[in-house]
C-alpha cells in the first residue's frame, strides 16, 4: 500500500522546472502578443496580455515557496485556454505550441487525469483550428498530437514507478518491511504541529521484543532476523491505516497512531501483545513476548519529550517483569 501511495504522488513538477515554465510561458504570450499587435491582432494581443497577469502571481507564489499544486495547475490551464482560442485564429501556428504544454500535464495531474485532459484539450485546439485551416492539415497535427500524449503517458508513469521505488527504498527497512527512521522526526513533528493547530490526538507505542538476545545467541542471528520480519507482519497486519510502523532500531518497534488518545493506544497496545503471545514464530520453540510503553501526546511535548516519555514507559514495562503494557500514566 506504502508502494502504491508513493507512486500516485511522485509525479510532480519540481518547483526550478515550474519557474522556468512560468517564466518560458510568460515571454512566449509576450512576444507573441506584441507580434499579433504589430499586425493590428488587438484582440489576440489583449489575450495574451490577460493571460500573462495570472502567469505572473503564480510566478511569484511559486519563487516565494508559496506555491501550490493547484496553482501549477491553474496557470497551465489559463496557457491551454490562451492556446486554443488563439488556434481558431492562427491554425497551425498556434498547434505548435500544442505539443509542449501536453507535457505539462503529466507533471501536474495524476496520470489518469493528465491523459483525459490533455486529450481533450488537444482535440479543443484541432476542432477550433479548422476554421482556417485544412482537414488534412489538422489531420496530421491530430495524430502527431495523440502520439505526443501516448508517449507522454509512458514516460510519465516509467518516472513514477522508477520514483516510487526509489521511496520505498530509501524509507523502508529492507528486513522488515517497516519504514526506517529516515523520515520519522518529520512524520512526528507533523503530529504535533496539528496536535497543537486542531486538537488531533496521537500516541506512540514503543515497542520492544522481549529477551531478543537470547534467541540470536541460542538460535543464531539468521533466526533472529526471521524472527524480526514475522514479527513485524504481525504488527503491520493489526495496526488501522493512519497508523504508522517505524523500527526504531534492534529488536525495538514504534508505532505512531495517529487520531488516537490514551485509552485507544492502550487497547491497540493489549492486542497486538496478545497477538505477539499467540502467533509461533518460525525456529524458535519457546513462547515470544514483548513490553510496550505508551505515550500520548501533551500539549506542552516537544518531539523529543514524546519520545522520551514513549522509552520510559517501555523501560518501566521491561522493568516490572516484561510482556506488559505501560503508559506514561502508569510509570
Amino acid at each position: 500500500m506504502k508502494y502504491i501511495n508513493a507512486l500516485q504522488d511522485s509525479t510532480k513538477l519540481p518547483r526550478n522546472a515550474s519557474i522556468a515554465f512560468h517564466i518560458a510561458a510568460i515571454i512566449t504570450f509576450l512576444v507573441y502578443g506584441l507580434y499579433r499587435l504589430l499586425h493590428d491582432d488587438v484582440y489576440l494581443f489583449l489575450l495574451f496580455l490577460s493571460a500573462i497577469l495570472p502567469l505572473s502571481i503564480s510566478l511569484l507564489l511559486e519563487i516565494k515557496h508559496l506555491g501550490k499544486v493547484q496553482h501549477k495547475q491553474f496557470t497551465l490551464i489559463v496557457v491551454c485556454m490562451a492556446i486554443a482560442i488563439s488556434s481558431y485564429y492562427l491554425g497551425y501556428k498556434s498547434l505548435i505550441y500544442v505539443f509542449p504544454t501536453i507535457f505539462i500535464f503529466f507533471f501536474i495531474f495524476n496520470l489518469q487525469h493528465a491523459s483525459i485532459l490533455s486529450s481533450f484539450y488537444a482535440l479543443i485546439c484541432l476542432v477550433t483550428a479548422l476554421k482556417i485551416e485544412s482537414f488534412a492539415l489538422v489531420w496530421r497535427f491530430g495524430v502527431a498530437t495523440f502520439d505526443c500524449i501516448i508517449f507522454a503517458a509512458i514516460f510519465a508513469y516509467i518516472i513514477a514507478k522508477q520514483k516510487a521505488a526509489l521511496i520505498y527504498l530509501a524509507t523502508t527497512d529492507e528486513l522488515t518491511g517497516a519504514l526506517n527512521r529516515k523520515n520519522l522526526a518529520a512524520s512526528l513533528s507533523l503530529s504535533i504541529e496539528s496536535f497543537r493547530h486542531t486538537g488531533t490526538d496521537s500516541s506512540l507505542l514503543l515497542i520492544d521484543i522481549d529477551h531478543f538476545k537470547t534467541v540470536n545467541d541460542t538460535y543464531g542471528h539468521l533466526v533472529g532476523d526471521k524472527l524480526l520480519t514475522q514479527f513485524s507482519e504481525v504488527i503491520k497486519q493489526l495496526l488501522p491505516a493512519e497508523a504508522k510502523l517505524f523500527r526504531f532500531g534492534g529488536e525495538e518497534f514504534l508505532v505512531q497512531y495517529e487520531n488516537c488518545g490514551l485509552e485507544k493506544a492502550l487497547d491497540t497496545a493489549h492486542k497486538l501483545k496478545h497477538a505477539v503471545n499467540q502467533t509461533r514464530f518460525d525456529g524458535v520453540p519457546v513462547n515470544v513476548s514483548c513490553s510496550i510503553g505508551v505515550a500520548e501526546l501533551r500539549i506542552n511535548d516537544s518531539l523529543e519529550e514524546w519520545l522520551k516519555q514513549s522509552d520510559i514507559a517501555l523501560y518501566a514495562a521491561k522493568k516490572s517483569g516484561r510482556n506488559r503494557v505501560v503508559s506514561r500514566l502508569d510509570k
